[in-house]
């Protein structure tokens, strides 16, 4: 058997590695430690996406940290880096001032990221989990500027975005009307009607693309469909003159005179003097005496 102090010793040996084990499961979520992105990659979307570098980050110790180090990050456009923060402040400091705070953050991370579905689920979680929060106007902008992000470009050797899908541009539209007619008085407000205002135009032209396709297969009742709908659903873009001059010639080619009558009213009050509605009066004129003439008893 070994002498006691021997044993003593073996004991001691086994103790300190039993707690160097015990050490090295366990983090220490501070300053300048190395695990810490481990827990960061576990929490959160925070990694490097496609065409993005990854990047490291050294957590502070608190909360305000942190919460410095990430806004010195999201201030100078590193949005990787300071979602890693901001997700750090979630996980580590969930009752700390910041934690709401990091929340919407990390949206706008992912918003500047390009990972805009990701943003947008983001941003409906706050306001669905933060209902009466001041920042839930803030959060419902983002959402119609993340859908209007991904609204497809137009490239030359490509066909125009208006004879596309326009899923993405109902999206935006939805979302962005939400907001606005919620908050008007928002500091974003303006932007939200100049993107409102150029979604709407854009779902008029693909409107105006599909009337057109239908003159052109001489289907004027599919042409005369389409034509109204630029008319009663995107008057604030699309109403003028000139549509409803067309929409007059089309109901004439239909043979439908009330209707034609009706639209020469309103052309009449709304656009007086111009000349489409001279053009119209004639037009509307000569299919009252070819009615009349056609409906008179032979001699």
């Amino acid at each position: 058997m070994a002498p006691l102090a021997e044993r003593n010793s073996i004991a001691m040996l086994l103790v300190l590695a039993l707690c160097g084990c015990a050490s090295s499961g366990a983090r220490n979520y501070g300053e300048d430690d190395p695990d810490a992105e481990a827990l960061d990659d576990q929490y959160t979307s925070a990694t490097a996406g496609r065409g993005e570098a990854s990047v490291n980050v050294t957590y502070a110790k608190t909360a305000q940290g942190n919460w410095d180090r990430a806004e010195a990050e999201f201030q100078e456009e590193n949005y990787l880096a300071a979602q890693k923060y901001y997700t750090y402040i979630r996980a580590k400091f969930p009752y700390s001032a910041h934690a709401l705070q990091a929340d919407l953050r990390i949206a706008d991370c992912l918003h500047g990221r390009g990972r805009f579905l990701e943003a947008i689920d983001a941003y409906q979680n706050f306001i669905r989990l933060h209902p009466t929060h001041g920042k839930v106007a803030y959060a419902m902008f983002k959402i119609g500027a993340a859908y209007f992000e991904q609204i497809p470009t137009d490239w030359f050797f490509l066909p125009p975005s208006h004879e596309k899908d326009q899923s993405a541009v109902r999206d935006a539209e939805r979302a962005l009307k939400a907001y606005v007619e919620r908050y008007p008085s928002d500091g974003s407000i303006d932007e939200g009607k100049r993107l409102l205002k150029d979604v709407r135009l854009r779902l008029a032209a693909h409107e105006r693309y599909a009337a057109d396709f239908y003159a052109n297969e001489e289907k004027p009742l599919s042409r005369v469909g389409r034509l109204e709908i630029l008319r009663k659903d995107f008057a604030d873009v699309s109403l003028d003159a000139a549509l409803l001059l067309e929409i007059i010639e089309v109901r004439l080619e239909l043979q439908d005179l009330d209707a034609a009558k009706e639209l020469l009213a309103e052309l009449s009050t709304k656009f007086p003097g111009s000349k489409e509605l001279q053009r119209a009066e004639r037009a509307v004129a000569q299919a009252k005496v070819g009615l009349s003439q056609a409906s008179a008893p032979t001699p």
